[in-house]
Formats: C-alpha cells, structure tokens, sequence
C-alpha cells in the first residue's frame, strides 16, 4: 500500500514538504521552511518521526523547499539526502546563510553547527534522465524541472501487488522561456502527480516585454539621477539580474555608473553556477564556451564584507544596488531601503513574488510610509514590480506540464493560496478533463 500525506506547501505557498510510505519505505520529498504569514508553523512538531524516514529527496536548493532540512537531522533523521550535485553545491550557501539569519530572531530553528551534520548526509547525487534504485525496488528518477540550476521533477516508481505504479512530483516547474537556464523536461507517464500551482491562475507576462521594462525603469532613474535598489534572490534572480545588466553595459548604456552587488550569498552562488555551463540555455553556454563571464562586466563592484558595503552610501551619484533578501526579509536590502525608499528620483524595483506577510509585499501595498528597523519612512521612491522574470511556469506552462502526462488517474495540486488552486482546478477540469483534487495540509491519500 502506498499513502502519500502533505505536510507542507499545502494550500499554502511555502514549506515544501511530502511524505510518502510505500509498503515499509517511507520517502520524504523536500523538507522546507514556511515563509511569510505561515512563519509560525516552524514550530510546529513535523507530522512523522524523522528517525523513521528513509530517504529525503530534495527537488531544488529554494529555502521553501530545504530550509528545515538541518531541523530534520537535528531531530533524529540520518539516511541519505538526494538531490543534483548542483543542489547540494548551491545547498550549502543556503542553509548557512539561512542559520546565521535565524540567529537573530527570538527561537531560532537552528544553528550554524546544526547545518554541518545535515550536509553530511548528502551525497547521493541523481542528475537529470537518470535513475536510481531504492530499497523494496523502488526506483527514482529525475528531470529538469527548469526552475533553478539544478531543479528536478521527481518520478517515483513501484510496485503494488505486482501492479506498476507511478507517481510525480512536479518541484517546482520554471517557464518555458527563460533568461539564462535550459528549459523544462516534460514526463510522459504517470498514474498520479502532485504539482506546484503557484500561479496556476494567472499568465505572466512575456519575457522579452519584462526585460524591456526593466531596462527602461533603470535608464529612466539613472537619467533622474537616482539609486535603483533592487530587492534580489541570491539564488537565480540575481544571476538574471547580472545577465541583463551585462547586455547594457555592452552596448554602454551603464557608463560611469557603479554596480553594487551587495550580498555575499549572492557572490558565493554566482561563482557556484560558473561550475555548470551544461544546465544554462545555448546561448549562454556559447558565452562560457566562449571564454566570457556571463555574469561579470566592467561597471560591476561585488561587496563582500559590511565595511565595502557601507561605503555605498557614500556614493553620492545615480547608482545601482543589487541587494538581498529577495522579499526584504533579511540581509542588506533594508539598510538601502531605509536610505532611499523616501528619495522621489530613486526606484524600488521588485522583479520576483512577495509572500503575504512580508516586507516586500508591504512596500508594494503601501499607504504612503512604512516601518523599517524601527525608523518610520515616508514612502517617495518609485516602486515597480515586474513579473515576468518569475521562475515558476504560469497557467499555460502548468497545463503542458499535465498534459504530456499519459495516464493520469488523478491531478493533486500542490504550492498554492486557495483561491488559485480553486481557479486552476476548474481550468484543468475545463481543459484537461482530468480528475483534480486540491490537497490539505496533514490530509492522507492512497496513491
């Protein structure tokens, strides 16, 4: 008997999370850290004994989707991690990074010395189009899910009474068109999927007319003589961000003006994705192949130690600011913030999805002012926010997704505020004719 039980990421957006018990075997896919409003369920006990679960296998090295795996381990689980050496690779920045910011807060979930022994687990490492065999005969294998470098699609493959049964989960699917990764690798079969629904009710914007956008927002502030400050993702976001700046500085359209990467987890992850030109686009790995940093150009300035990055300030000229956290959570963003969200030249440029709840999202919706580190600012600044770079596939690439997927016996959608789930449930069932179902958190399901 196979029962699949959500424990994360369940009409929620964050806390990646699944449990899986085939027979004796139990399997958890992703182990994430709730973000945003759902901060609080961190603390909750996780809905299995962590000594008992076999394998964890990883989907990608997002926080949502490995934030808690030091917590895991710290709780008694000690079998094997896999995931893609790229994950790993990209995995240790992101969970050292995420224990020195939990340090701050009033319980911290963990530590840096709990980030050692979860790191040691890893090690079995499955690349794209490969499988692997479990115990029991249940085999594994992964796709580019093309989200991030080295996000995967899971299949899961096994027996049941001697019936063949199979199972995907989707991670999390990037967009068919996008700046610098490979594109998404479809499955073809599968009995049941559990698939992330993120904006399963809404189409993003074309990418070509983003990239437009935001080239434009920067040149027109630049022309102002402001500051952009650009809240960024440390983990792909910003690698776009370098890549586009890059083009400009080519054509030399950033002349005179100083590029701030200013984020030390940023640094570290572009130098991590310099070891895999395989798993970029064409057109980026001509670049690499090439001999020319994809990433690197003459404006730019990387400022690593606090000292280097309180020297911004003193820039008194229009600049750039590449700063993390992506949705101003933590890291060095809120001190630029606080320095120019009530300059009227200057521009907040949002280029990725801010969760409920957190500072991004409040600047976005803000009345005129806001809070930040106890200083209470007048918001003057211009804020834009630009979807289209998003690194999740829209409805559209969500429905392709099920549909090269032969038979399906049931679609369970996953990684969603209710509403959209409603809303992409119905335009399944409109289209697809498939059966659906949208899955509570805790709630158990034969598969």
């Amino acid at each position: 008997m196979a029962y699949y039980t959500a424990q994360g990421a369940a009409m929620e957006v964050t806390g990646s999370c699944h449990h899986l018990k085939i027979g004796k075997i139990q399997i958890l896919i992703d182990c994430g850290m709730f973000q945003g409003k759902d901060e609080e369920l961190n603390y909750e006990e996780f809905g299995f004994d962590p000594k008992k679960i076999d394998y964890l296998i990883l989907t990608h090295a997002h926080l949502d989707h490995i934030g808690r795996v030091p917590l895991l381990v710290k709780k008694g689980f000690n079998k094997k991690i896999i995931c893609t050496k790229a994950t790993y690779e990209i995995a240790k920045l992101m969970l050292a990074n995420s224990a020195n910011i939990l340090q701050e807060k009033p319980k911290p979930l963990y530590n840096i010395g709990d980030v050692e022994p979860a790191l040691k687990l890893f090690g079995a490492f499955l690349e794209y189009n490969e499988t692997m065999t479990l115990k029991e005969g249940i085999k594994i294998g992964f796709k580019n899910a093309g989200h991030i470098l080295g996000a995967a699609s899971v299949k899961i493959k096994f027996k049941e009474e001697n019936i063949k049964k199979s199972v995907v989960f989707s991670g999390d699917i990037g967009q068919e068109a996008r700046i610098i990764t490979s594109k998404v690798d479809f499955w073809k079969k599968a009995n049941t999927v559990f698939i992330e629904s993120t904006y399963g009710a809404s189409l993003h914007e074309n990418i070509t007319l983003s990239t437009k956008k935001f080239k434009k927002h920067i040149l027109q502030t630049l022309k102002n003589k402001g500051t952009v400050v650009i809240p960024s993702f440390a983990l792909e976001r910003t690698q776009e961000i370098l890549f586009l700046l890059k083009q400009m500085s080519q054509k030399g359209l950033l002349q005179g003006i100083p590029v701030y990467l200013d984020s030390p987890l940023a640094i570290n992850v572009t130098k991590v994705f310099g070891n895999y030109p395989r798993l970029f686009s064409k057109k980026v790995q001509k670049m690499i192949e090439a001999g020319e940093n994809p990433f690197d150009f003459q404006e730019l300035q990387t400022t690593y130690s606090k000292e280097e990055s309180t020297q911004i300030n003193k820039v008194n000229k229009p600049k750039i600011i590449i700063a993390g956290s992506g949705m101003c959570e933590g890291g060095r963003v809120k001190y630029h913030l606080v320095r120019h969200l009530s300059d009227s030249n200057s521009l907040i440029l949002f280029i990725g999805y801010q969760v409920q709840g957190t500072l991004g999202r409040k600047i976005i919706n803000h009345n005129g002012e806001i809070t930040i580190a106890g200083q209470h600012l007048k918001i003057e600044a211009h804020i834009e926010q630009i979807d289209g770079f998003s690194a999740h596939a829209d409805q559209k690439g969500l429905l392709k997704f099920i549909d090269n997927l032969k038979g399906l016996e049931c679609v369970y959608l996953i990684h969603a505020d209710e509403p959209k789930l409603e809303a992409f449930k119905e335009k399944i069932k409109e289209t697809l004719h498939q059966k659906v179902h949208i899955v509570k958190r805790h709630e158990s399901i034969y598969i």
